[in-house]
């Protein structure tokens, strides 16, 4: 009889330890993780981060260029590829190649030219808002930085020396010239087909630096256009959107 009691008791000692322990265990209160409010998950959807959201990329290749030859004096060809964040900024870089072969109606000077120029800067969709954050169609704003190095041909009629008499031609090949300038405008981008749209922007153009050669000056500059201290231009591009 005194082994089973003494048996009984050892057991009661060592459970009341485990319901005790269980039961502090139970007690602890447990934090619990509170739902994201309405307003912090707005101010994360439609503030300054979404700015910085990646949608895709797109490439277009501008067809403006090429019609710009029947009232211009020059025709250029060029794409472009830019990154879509927020539906919003599209860092954008342009690149193209110019071609002129024209003579000054007044003078009779030839010029010819064959050269590469490049374009970088950004695209800003005004039409994307807190209630329409994927806007089909959009209006945007422009900033560029354009340059270009290349190499032109000046062909001039006889000219007659004002001093010596006597008239003289020239004939220049390869004379280098360079140019960096910039370009503020706006435009319209409108969505054709899915992963399509057509773009029309117009551009003011400013010219920061040029390089003059000894015995003569550009008279067309590619990706600018004649070579005056302003002037304009545009694009009309055909774009495809890459979804990543």
């Amino acid at each position: 009889m005194r082994i089973l009691s003494y048996i009984l008791l050892s057991s009661l000692l060592l459970a009341a330890p485990q319901r005790i322990t269980a039961q502090e265990i139970s007690e602890v209160p447990v934090q619990e993780t509170k739902p994201e409010t309405k307003k912090a998950k707005e101010k994360k959807e439609n503030g300054f981060w979404s700015l910085l959201e990646f949608k895709g990329v797109g490439v277009s290749a501008d067809i403006f260029g090429c019609a710009y030859s029947l009232i211009g004096d020059g025709i250029s060809t060029e794409i472009a590829a830019e990154a879509n964040f927020g539906n919003r900024l599209y860092p954008t870089f342009e690149a193209g190649w110019a071609w002129c072969n024209a003579t000054d109606e007044n003078n009779g000077i030839k010029y010819r030219t064959n050269a590469p120029y490049y374009r970088a800067g950004f695209n800003y969709n005004f039409l994307t808002k807190k209630d329409n954050p994927n806007p089909k169609h959009y209006i945007y704003g422009l900033v560029r930085i354009g340059w270009t190095n290349f190499k032109y041909d000046v062909q001039t009629p006889p000219i007659t020396d004002p001093v010596w008499g006597g008239e003289v031609a020239l004939d220049l090949k390869d004379v280098e010239g360079a140019c960096l300038w910039g370009e503020v405008g706006a435009g319209i981008k409108v969505k054709i087909v899915k992963g399509f749209h057509m773009g029309w922007s117009v551009r003011y153009k400013f010219r920061f630096t040029e390089k003059k050669a000894e015995n003569s000056r550009m008279w067309y500059i590619p990706g600018y256009g004649k070579n005056q201290s302003t002037c304009f231009g545009g694009t009309y591009s055909l774009i495809y959107d890459i979804p990543l």
